[in-house]
């Protein structure tokens, strides 16, 4: 190693490093670029612990927000069932109880997946659950305020389809707004298929309006229908019918319909388990890429 003496300063200065510091520095090289990966890594592999856990507790929370139960009535039975395409889904039901043994019946459908979804959720549950409490609130009147709500709480590109019904027990009677949402089907005990019809006895409730949260002041029409024993609402959000197999054929509302026929006969809870497996038997092993929700009420 040379060392040179600037004039005027008594501390040599390093000309260069000799050849055996070049070779330690050379095999070092290798070792200190492993360990700078190696923390590169660690910094991810916590970064993606830190997510995982966050993910998870979002998971938690919005299964929260979703009814414990069905609700208990005296001329109808509930049961309802949602499956998230991934972690986190952008689906929403939700039973509210109402004055004069009156009970609210919803689902959502939020644009887009994921935690982004599940946000604007929450937005759609909070304020349904916020204006509800007011008392007496006609489905018109009630949607067009969450549509408020959603507007001015989410990004002008997010918005959600949304059914809500009140049945009346003491009337027997089904009160509803449709929203922009696929129209649930009615099945008619006492109707039968034929010829003449594609769907005699299952109505569409499709009365109502255009999707909440995509503009800033909407009205909405409402529809009421009479209720007799074992008719039975079957309400859902469009993963069910585009649910696709392996062989990427979606299951179709002929399908659906074909199979609310073949379990009209059934409890609440047995349909909906009917639906369930009939559902995850055709999907199979194939990815979805919607998740997967709906409600079934049986009229006794």
């Amino acid at each position: 190693m040379t060392l040179s003496v600037s004039k005027g300063q008594g501390t040599p200065k390093r000309a260069g490093f000799s050849a055996h510091e070049k070779q330690v520095l050379r095999v070092c090289a290798a070792q200190f670029g492993l360990m700078i990966e190696n923390a590169r890594l660690t910094d991810r592999v916590v970064e993606q612990e830190t997510l995982r856990r966050d993910i998870a507790l979002a998971s938690d929370v919005q299964r929260r927000l979703l009814p414990h139960a069905p609700p208990r009535a005296e001329c109808a039975d509930f049961a309802a069932i949602s499956v998230a395409a991934r972690r986190i889904g952008g689906d929403y039901y939700d039973f509210v109880e109402l004055p004069d043994r009156a009970i609210g019946i919803a689902l959502a459908d939020v644009s887009g997946k994921g935690v982004a979804a599940a946000l604007i959720m929450s937005v759609v549950q909070a304020s349904l659950r916020l204006i509800s409490s007011e008392g007496d609130v006609p489905p018109p009147r009630l949607v067009a305020r969450m549509n408020q709500f959603v507007y001015r709480s989410t990004p002008a590109s997010k918005y959600a389809t949304f059914f809500y019904a009140q049945l009346d027990e003491a009337c027997r009677q089904l009160r509803y707004v449709n929203a922009g949402h696929n129209a649930p089907y009615l099945f008619r005990a006492g109707r039968r298929s034929t010829a003449d019809s594609a769907s005699p006895d299952i109505d569409q409730l499709s009365v109502g309006g255009t999707v909440v949260g995509m503009f800033p002041e909407v009205g909405y029409e409402e529809a009421t229908v009479e209720l007799y024993p074992g008719d039975v609402l079957l309400a859902f959000t469009d993963g069910v019918p585009e649910a696709h197999n392996p062989e990427n054929e979606e299951f179709g509302e002929e399908r659906l319909q074909l199979l609310l026929r073949e379990t009209a006969h059934l409890p609440a809870d047995e349909i909906s388990a009917r639906i369930s497996a009939e559902m995850k038997s055709w999907i199979d092993a194939a990815e979805q890429y919607d998740d997967l929700t709906f409600i079934v009420m049986k009229v006794r």
